[in-house]
Parts: C-alpha cells; structure tokens; sequence
C-alpha cells in the first residue's frame, strides 16, 4: 500500500507556517477525496483510496519536524510494509513557492524532519519536495520556515495542491511502478 506521509508541526500555531507544507498538502487531499480521518500514535491515518488500482493511504503526522520520525517508525510496524511504499511530503526551501520535485531515496539536505525519519528507517523512502522558496541567507531560514504563508502565497500554494490532486496517479503510482521496473 502506498503511503503518503505529510510532514509539518502539529498545533494550530503553526498551521499556515512554511513548514507545514507537507501537512497543508495531505489536509487538502484528504478534504478533496472526503476520506476518513482515524487518529494513531503519532500519526492521523486516511481511510484508504484507489489510484489505478495501487490502494493507498494519507498519514499526517502528529510529531513536531524534528521528531517526524516517530510517526513513520510507528506507522512501519503496523501500516506499512516496505519503505519503497513510502512518499514523505514535505517542504523544501531550494525550490520555488509552486515547485514540486520527487526523488527516491538520497540525504536529507539538511532538513530536520527527514534526518529524523531516515535515522529511524534509512533512506530508502521516495520525497515529494513542496517549494516554499528560500529566504536569501541561511540567518533568516527558521524564520521563514516557521513563518506563516501570506496570502498571495497561500492562493499559490493552494493552487499546486489543487494540480497534485488532478494528477496523483501520475505524481505517485507511477513513480512507485516505474522504480519497481514495471
């Protein structure tokens, strides 16, 4: 089953932050498909859904980023088989606002919440990397992930998740199927 994990910070200080991104984006997708929403230890879990016939799942984490880890760790021993299966869904400063790029496996780019899941399962996990843009100086970087959206960005962002809604076949089960050789 494909899983796809939405990072961010849990409460609802840091909803519209930057580094919710990942959170923002599951959020929207599980409203969209009006799927089923049942809370786990250190995760929410989506009732599951078809994408050409690969079921999958939407897990929200309930860690704060640099604890991201806890979440996949708890949802591998009892939802997830393998880590391939695996689609992290997180924000990432080196792309654009309304950038996305996938990758499988490699290093964590100095990102908090991956260096906490790959401690926990490896690296072997695909990302989905949501552009939120760079600040310009490494100085003012937690200050721009852990601040909120304006509203032309939210319009921007919100559009994006409204494409990777349109085409999540293609973003995930065709990734997934074409790194299995199929």
């Amino acid at each position: 089953m494909l899983t796809l994990f939405c990072l961010g910070n849990p409460t609802l200080k840091h909803k519209f932050n930057r580094h919710n991104a990942g959170l923002l984006l599951g959020e929207f997708l599980i409203e969209k498909m009006d799927l089923g929403i049942k809370k786990f230890k250190n995760y929410k879990l989506s009732s599951s859904f078809l994408l050409d016939g690969v079921q999958c799942q939407i897990a929200l984490s309930e860690n704060y980023m640099n604890e991201s880890g806890l979440g996949v760790l708890s949802l591998k021993t009892t939802k997830l088989k393998k880590s391939d299966e695996l689609f992290v869904l997180y924000d990432e400063l080196d792309l654009s606002l309304g950038e996305v790029k996938i990758k499988f496996a490699g290093g964590n780019a100095g990102h908090n919440g991956l260096r906490s899941i790959s401690s926990k399962i490896g690296e072997n996990y695909w990302k989905l990397r949501i552009g939120i843009g760079h600040p310009g100086h490494k100085d003012m970087v937690t200050k721009h992930v852990l601040g909120n959206f304006k509203e032309n960005e939210k319009k921007d962002l919100f559009s994006l998740f409204e494409i990777v809604h349109l085409n999540l076949s293609q973003i995930f089960v065709s990734k997934h199927l074409s790194n299995l050789g199929i």
